[in-house]
């Protein structure tokens, strides 16, 4: 019988998925819930999960419990559930993109009931969570981070403490996606203008690949543009559109400009606003590709 602290996971989709079955293959008893698709909780069942129907039913069984959700209404939700049946000493997880604020007052909140939470956001792709080789970036006091650094280290190789308080990976993971999306942005309108302006975008291409700027960012969004491929990064322009929020809601918190990231999301309102919020960021390009159609 394993060693290991029970641990509950709720979310387990494109991400979730690849975490919760590394988290058993390397012998924490694990229990899930299924959300939409069967497929995740079925393939984890046969690795020896056990499913639960509830929120509540997991929570009373679990020592530790990792949330995987979309954004931070869903965080709270769940955490809602969670406290009605949680033993004293409970730990959530939230590896979730979700808004600081809600982060901090959450901890804060459940503190005063022994339960700890802890903020673990997560880079890179659905293949690396199943490969388990995330990056996690990691908020609150040292010694918690120390007892959970095994379960993170089953779906993350690269691990990384923030060095601040609860809520400050969170803060942390905000400004990181600024960075990827803000990228997504510029690559979308200078592809599309190369179009607007009768050039192939292949041009662009290897101009970028033989400079400077040529990175894994570019190159990955650049298959969209040149394969109509646009799967080499699996998330929603509404999810970029979500995370922008967020840090936008962050920076005023602050007072600190936000001259970019307005820019940013001005274009994720108006592609969500054409119908086109579902689609994948690599796909942002179609946005400007339709403010630049010729205008009968």
């Amino acid at each position: 019988m394993s060693d290991n602290p029970v641990v509950g996971f709720i979310g387990v989709g494109l991400m979730g998925w690849g975490m919760a079955k590394n988290a058993i293959e390397k012998g924490y008893p694990l229990r899930v819930i299924a959300h939409r698709k069967r497929e995740a909780v079925e393939d984890l069942v046969g690795r020896g999960a056990v499913e639960c129907a509830s929120a509540a039913e997991m929570a009373g069984q679990c020592d530790i419990v990792v949330l995987c959700v979309t954004a931070s209404p869903d965080v709270e939700a769940n955490v809602a559930e969670i406290v009605t049946t949680a033993r004293p000493g409970l730990t959530i997880i939230d590896t979730s993109t979700a808004d600081p604020a809600s982060t901090v007052r959450l901890a804060a909140e459940l503190a005063a009931s022994d339960i700890t939470f802890i903020d673990a956001p997560l880079s890179r792709t659905p293949a690396h969570a199943w490969d388990g080789e995330l990056t996690t970036y990691v908020g609150g006091p040292s010694e918690t981070i120390e007892e959970i650094r095994p379960l993170l280290s089953t779906w993350a190789n690269v691990i990384i403490e923030t060095g601040g308080p609860v809520g400050s990976a969170h803060a942390i993971k905000l400004i990181n996606n600024l960075i990827g999306i803000g990228y997504a942005a510029i690559w979308s309108e200078a592809y599309a203008m190369v179009e607007a302006v009768g050039l192939d975008t292949r041009v662009l291409h290897e101009i970028v690949s033989n400079s400077g700027l040529n990175c894994g960012n570019f190159q990955n969004y650049s298959k969209y543009i040149l394969e109509d491929d646009p799967n080499a990064h699996k998330f929603a322009m509404v999810n970029c559109l979500k995370d922008i929020s967020y840090y936008n809601r962050l920076a005023t918190k602050h007072n600190a400009a936000t001259l970019i990231s307005d820019g940013v999301l001005q274009t994720l309102k108006l592609g969500k606003n054409m119908g086109y919020g579902e689609r994948y960021m690599t796909q942002m390009a179609d946005i400007f590709r339709r403010l630049n159609a010729p205008k009968e």
